[in-house]
């Protein structure tokens, strides 16, 4: 393990009996939503900033283990707040 953190995760979505997923984009400042991660169609159906992530909290409901993982990673990346993270 390199002790960096996760920067995608995957969970059961119980409504639909499939998986949802989340990516954290660092070069742009997004957490990118996502449903059925790994199929052919898996782009993100809806593009979050972070800043509004950290202030709005998630756009979709992950478990909370993983949304504190989402939480730890974005904390973990400063550049997302410097001018050069914002392209």
């Amino acid at each position: 393990m390199t002790g960096e953190s996760p920067t995608s995760w995957i969970w059961p979505d119980e409504a639909s009996g499939g998986v949802k997923g989340a990516r954290l984009n660092l070069a742009h400042g997004l957490v990118e939503w996502v449903e059925q991660p790994g199929c052919a169609c898996g782009n993100a159906i809806a593009s979050q900033t972070v800043t509004d992530f950290r202030e709005q909290g998630p756009m979709e409901t992950p478990p909370a283990d993983v949304l504190e993982e989402m939480r730890n990673a974005i904390r973990a990346a400063p550049s997302i707040d410097s001018p050069r993270g914002r392209g």
